[in-house]
């Protein structure tokens, strides 16, 4: 076979090669860390389903969140409602997937989670009501796990190569002449 009939041949490939990298170039790989992080996604999930406070449950939570007869302060709701959406789903997405942009979202919405977490803490225990709002144990779990979650997606996060990112065309030469 010819030099020609070779560089034909590769070049019939170039496309797929390309289209191959640039997958590749979108995954992460979370090593020991994703079995981490997936048990943080369990412990998280079987926390979600315990009391949060003392007279208030996560469906409670979830479910009142204006009005007089809302069992919770508002920091607490934020939290709960952060740690389920970026602590199981968009982490759970994160791990299934392995996308980059996921894992971003994910690591930035544990981070917030965990200062609504102390927020939410705060706020139950230092509530002055007749009723027994102090949280519970399950709370408490709750915002250490989002503070390990945070502490694990960092490195992966920040893991990625500034030559993995594809490179973005430039604003000037993008437009026709």
């Amino acid at each position: 076979m010819s030099a020609d009939g070779t560089s034909a041949d590769l070049s019939a490939y170039r496309n797929d090669f390309a289209r191959i990298e640039k997958k590749v170039a979108g995954e992460f790989d979370a090593g020991r860390r994703g079995r981490v992080l997936a048990i943080c996604v369990v412990v998280l999930t079987v926390c979600m389903l315990l009391p949060q406070t003392s007279s208030a449950w996560s469906w409670t939570v979830f479910g009142s969140w204006f009005g007089d007869t809302a069992p919770v302060a508002v920091p607490l709701r934020i939290f709960a409602v952060l740690a389920l959406v970026s602590g199981v789903v968009i982490s759970t997405l994160a791990l299934w997937l392995r996308r980059w942009k996921l894992a971003s979202l994910a690591m930035l919405g544990s981070g917030l989670s965990s200062f609504f977490g102390l927020l939410a803490y705060w706020s139950q225990a230092g509530m002055i009501t007749n009723a027994p709002h102090h949280p519970t144990v399950a709370l408490i779990a709750e915002w250490l796990v989002m503070i390990v979650m945070t502490s694990q997606w960092l490195p992966i996060v920040l893991s990625r190569s500034p030559t993995d990112v594809p490179p973005r065309p430039h604003p000037l030469r993008t437009g026709r002449r």
